[in-house]
């Protein structure tokens, strides 16, 4: 047909039943309405989501609707999770720096239409809610318990649609990259770093494959990023995978680090910014990178001398070895956060005073990972552990920078809707952690410490109690060693110092097996909590 004709297509008139089974009026079938469930769901492999009662027969119109009523569900506790997840969870699970709708509408917009991502949040809700209840005395037994089996059946048919998904043809990538971020989500949130790292790098991968296959991603908000395709999940995903990264052990990360390390993204090297989450998108890109350089020029000193190369002493004397090739690396991370830096300045300078009180936070949020990155640029790694000594001030004008937004009430350890903060991001528990690990000055240090002790939050792969009782183990250990009327940082020989860690986490059990490497010697410790 000549390409200066078009055909207008009309759709054959056709009455809607109302009486089908969720799943196929998601995929805006005609159902064969058997019962319990429909042979056009189950011939094809698909999970039957049963049928609605009379009250939720009626046809959803307009906008997305949220309410339990309209729920493709098929009982009261599926309802309930999915309530949850939409008045709770989903308004936090992205950050301090996403405040806009993107994550709520796109999220259950395709609760809708994908089962996967349906059980997924329902799963989500379930985990939030028994993180909930653990914080509260009267709740810790018998509704956690109910709260985590009800997570596990909700995973589980997560992963039988996800398989299902990938097995049939891919109608938005959207959905598979959602699949996979919530997916690794329910790993993060339960201490499987591993696992979550698996869906992870499934994600980064389909996405890398977007230009081979044909199909592509959806901007959505565009402006908002710099990354990738300009897709704020795949932001995310990032980010989510240098968490992750950081509880993997030395040498199971190895392969990884050295094989895929082009994998991921470059920062973006502009002038302007034009929203805050597209400022910290760089900013953490930034960091990630550097995390990575760092430790492929320290893993690839260790690969070249013999011993065990998962040993913590090995890998602190490689770092002290590598110390010239870190200090290029520092000079150009340096030159790049001063562009950064430039740009996010004439952004502030623009637009900061029209900030919300939580947009005001979030920017607080940011330029503390700004703060902490140029500390870790400006290390002297040749010192080896006592790299961190000079920038004892810098580590007590980032901790009373931390004291001022959690004693301002907008700052939300609790939730405006009273819940506790769940959220994929990193906040402020890494900085402190950081900030009692790596400062030993005694008043610094014991003050972070505080502070992580009444911020039971979860901030992505960290949970602050979780944190707070491992750093407090490794800092009781240290301190017994400082020197009488030191209270500097200088007060903790260097013999004494806590050269690494290596922690497997049980965020169910509440359990953490720890090993604490010094110098001479290791201790092998079991925490619980």
């Amino acid at each position: 047909m000549a390409s200066g004709f078009s055909v207008k297509r009309t759709r054959r008139r056709h009455t809607a039943v109302r009486t089908g089974c969720y799943t196929c009026k998601i995929r805006r079938i005609k159902c064969d309405e058997a019962r319990p469930t429909c042979a056009r769901c189950t011939s094809t492999g698909r999970k039957c989501d049963g049928y609605p009662t009379g009250s939720t027969a009626s046809k959803v119109k307009g906008t997305l609707q949220t309410h339990l009523s309209l729920q493709p569900f098929t009982d009261a506790g599926e309802g309930m999770s999915f309530d949850y997840f939409c008045r709770h969870t989903v308004s936090q699970l992205f950050g301090y720096v996403d405040t806009s709708s993107f994550w709520r509408h796109i999220i259950l917009q395709m609760c809708y239409s994908e089962p996967v991502v349906r059980y997924a949040a329902m799963s989500l809700s379930d985990l939030h809610r028994s993180f909930a209840d653990s914080l509260n005395p009267g709740g810790r037994s018998n509704n956690m318990m109910k709260r985590e089996r009800s997570a596990l059946v909700h995973y589980l048919s997560a992963l039988s649609h996800m398989k299902f998904m990938v097995r049939s043809q891919i109608r938005s990538m959207d959905s598979v990259l959602m699949a996979c971020l919530l997916l690794s989500s329910i790993e993060i949130f339960q201490g499987r770093h591993e696992a979550a790292d698996i869906h992870l790098r499934c994600a980064l991968q389909v996405s890398g494959m977007v230009g081979d296959t044909g199909l592509r991603l959806q901007r959505w908000h565009a402006s908002d990023t710099t990354m990738m395709s300009n897709h704020p999940m795949l932001g995310t995903l990032v980010r989510l995978r240098f968490q992750c990264d950081m509880f993997l052990n030395v040498s199971s990360a190895i392969p990884h680090h050295l094989a895929h390390a082009a994998q991921h993204f470059s920062p973006t090297k502009q002038n302007q910014f034009t929203s805050l989450s597209e400022a910290r998108d760089i900013l953490f890109t930034h960091i990630d990178q550097f995390t990575r350089l760092v430790n492929r020029t320290v893993l690839t000193q260790i690969a070249t001398t013999p011993g065990d190369i998962g040993d913590r002493r090995k890998y602190s004397a490689a770092m002290v070895a590598s110390g010239e090739q870190l200090r290029q690396l520092q000079v150009e991370g340096l030159s790049d956060l001063l562009r950064w830096d430039g740009a996010y300045q004439a952004f502030l300078a623009q637009h900061a005073h029209a900030f919300s009180p939580y947009e005001q936070h979030a920017a607080t949020v940011v330029e503390l990972y700004r703060d902490i990155l140029r500390i870790m640029l400006r290390l002297d790694h040749s010192k080896g552990e006592l790299a961190p000594d000079p920038f004892e001030q810098d580590f007590g004008l980032l901790l009373s920078r931390i004291q001022m937004l959690i004693s301002d009430p907008t700052e939300p350890a609790v939730t405006p809707d009273g819940q506790p903060v769940f959220t994929l991001e990193m906040g402020l528990v890494p900085l402190l952690y950081s900030i009692a690990s790596d400062c030993r000055g005694h008043a610094i240090r014991h003050a972070a410490l505080a502070i992580l002790a009444a911020s039971p939050r979860r901030e992505g792969t960290w949970d602050g109690t979780a944190v707070y009782e491992v750093a407090r183990r490794c800092v009781a250990l240290e301190e017994t060693s400082r020197l009488e009327g030191e209270m500097a940082a200088c007060g903790i020989p260097q013999r004494n110092r806590i050269l690494g860690l290596e922690a497997q986490i049980d965020l169910l059990t509440k359990k953490a097996a720890v090993i604490l490497h010094q110098a001479e010697q290791s201790h092998h410790e079991v925490i619980q909590w």
